[in-house]
């Protein structure tokens, strides 16, 4: 057995891992009930930052470099730099912010991308180009199980956002719900919400968490090429953020989970407050699950305070 395949089934055992379902028959599910080909990354753990490169390239992902604001030596000279005509400028922009990686799929029409793209700094180290192919390979499970178009839940997300905020502020106003319609509406919509919102914390703060565990446990069980221990020291603020902005936003869901139960009663409002029990123990399942994936990382800062 290779150190590649020792890594990839210690890492299994590390995250619990199981076979996934029929749709991906080679993915291992990680942290948050994600799935993974593992056997697609763990290639990339003995390659140089250039053979990492034209192996994401050989996916059929186009790889663009961005300026790096703090003119850090280039690593990638070879990229094509990532143009306002390609890529639009708000995405661009984000690394005169401190991003060093971007992945973008065109499943999201706000990319605006035809396939997979991923933008990175001209800087960039090994650990970062493995983190953003890592998301394009749970981009590609989750196409593989349920032909997820991002764009969507995003534009539901965002319909239920602003139809239950609606619905939430004519209740302040008229000091309850107007009738029976109103507190359907209200409860539902919510639902709806809490649901994409779910969603998109499984797909965005807490991936970030699963990936950068799983690289810092393939940085101990096999010492990937060019992973050092500034890596790790950078590893461990991101994880951090990524982590508490997590719970903060799981937080405030919750918080809408117990003022509305106070306005249903048990056997008038029965359906209403099942379909809101349910949304609401998933969330709250997901805010510990959080913790215990945050604090499995070895971190010991802890995040106590925001949940």
């Amino acid at each position: 057995m290779t150190l590649i395949r020792l890594a990839a089934v210690i890492l299994s055992l590390i995250f619990g891992a199981s076979v996934s379902m029929a749709d991906c028959p080679d993915c291992t599910t990680v942290d948050f009930e994600k799935n993974i080909q593992l056997n697609l990354l763990t290639p990339m753990l003995s390659m140089s930052l250039k053979d990492k490169i034209t192996y994401v390239q050989s996916f059929g992902i186009d790889v663009y470099r961005v300026k790096d604001p703090e003119n850090l030596p280039v690593t990638v000279p070879d990229l094509p730099y990532a143009t306002e005509d390609i890529i639009p400028a708000k995405f661009i922009k984000l690394f005169s912010e401190g991003a060093i990686g971007q992945y973008m799929t065109e499943t999201n029409y706000a990319y605006t991308v035809k396939k997979p793209t991923i933008l990175l700094i001209e800087s960039v180290d090994d650990w970062t180009v493995i983190h953003e192919f890592a998301h394009y390979l749970f981009d590609r499970a989750r196409s593989m199980e349920d032909d997820t178009r991002e764009s969507l839940h995003l534009m539901h997300s965002e319909d239920a956002q602003e139809d239950f905020f609606d619905a939430k502020e004519a209740y302040r106003n008229f000091g309850g719900y107007r009738d029976e319609e109103h507190k359907n509406r209200t409860i539902q919509s919510f639902v709806l919400y809490a649901k994409m919102q779910i969603f998109f914390e499984r797909s965005a703060s807490l991936e970030e968490t699963t990936i950068e565990k799983l690289l810092r446990n393939y940085h101990v069980t096999h010492k990937p090429h060019g992973f050092t221990h500034k890596d790790t020291e950078r590893s461990d603020r991101y994880v951090y953020n990524t982590s508490q902005k997590a719970q903060e936003a799981l937080r405030l869901l919750l918080e809408d989970c117990v003022d509305l139960a106070k306005t249903l009663t048990p056997h008038q409002d029965h359906t209403l407050m099942t379909e809101l029990k349910t949304v609401c123990h998933q969330a709250s399942e997901l805010k510990k699950d959080g913790v215990k994936v945050y604090e499995s990382t070895g971190l010991k800062k802890s995040l106590t305070h925001v949940y």
